[in-house]
């Protein structure tokens, strides 16, 4: 997996994963990496044909991704779980990615239709959440609910029509939050699918909440009730 930056870089590191190969643009300060790694300088002109931002800082790095299995994330105690449905601007998947980290969530879920979890933009807007947070992709969702309701965990909709809010759900129970696509949310079929649907309070009538900023606000209300009790 292509990752870009050196914050992006001694996240990865920090986070367990084996750094393969570091391209530098000359001139470039390299953080430290493990003696098994392979620092290659490449010249400014040969570098700004693999860089993947417009103001790049210099340093590309291929890092062996961490992968995750659905029983490890459905399996932990009490699970808090996010799963993002055709989801598809990685920019905000990446952000979903590290609100879910930074308010405990045990992992996150993505069905076919959103975008990669290795996408570098996701990769950018995680800020190195992708590395550490359990995340399993391409799940049809209808398997996907099945397993987590055999499991025990509540599938929460989320609908700006929904009759309850989200500090009327108790979250200490096991919980998976469903974010739908950014234009059209959750389809009638996808809501059926959910045991509970639940809305955003708002003062105003103003259009929906991005997705990203809607799973923050929901996941905010989880961690608040679960540090609570």
């Amino acid at each position: 997996m292509p990752i870009e930056g050196p914050r992006l870089l001694e996240e990865a590191q920090q986070s367990g994963l084996e750094i393969a190969s570091v391209f530098a643009r000359r001139g470039t300060v390299v953080p430290a990496v493990s003696s098994s790694s392979q620092v290659y300088e490449i010249e400014p002109a040969i570098f700004k044909t693999i860089q993947s931002t417009e103001t790049s800082q210099g340093i590309i790095a291929l890092v062996r991704p961490r992968y995750f299995r659905l029983p490890d994330i459905v399996s932990a105690a009490n699970p808090l779980i996010v799963m993002l449905v055709r989801l598809q601007d990685p920019g905000n998947v990446g952000t979903i990615l590290r609100v879910a980290e930074s308010f405990g969530a045990d992992g996150c879920l993505a069905t076919v239709g959103t975008a990669s979890a290795l996408n570098s933009k996701t990769v950018r807007a995680s800020a190195g959440s992708v590395f550490r947070l359990p995340h399993v992709w391409d799940l049809d969702i209808r398997q996907a609910v099945s397993l987590l309701k055999a499991s025990g965990i509540g599938i929460v909709g989320t609908a700006p029509s929904a009759q309850q809010t989200i500090d009327e759900w108790d979250w200490n129970k096991p919980s998976a939050i469903v974010i739908g696509n950014e234009g059209r949310g959750l389809s009638e079929e996808e809501k059926d699918l959910c045991d509970v649907l639940l809305r955003i309070p708002q003062c105003t009538a103003v259009e929906s909440l991005n997705s990203a900023i809607a799973a923050a606000v929901i996941l905010y209300e989880a961690s608040k009730q679960r540090m609570n009790r």
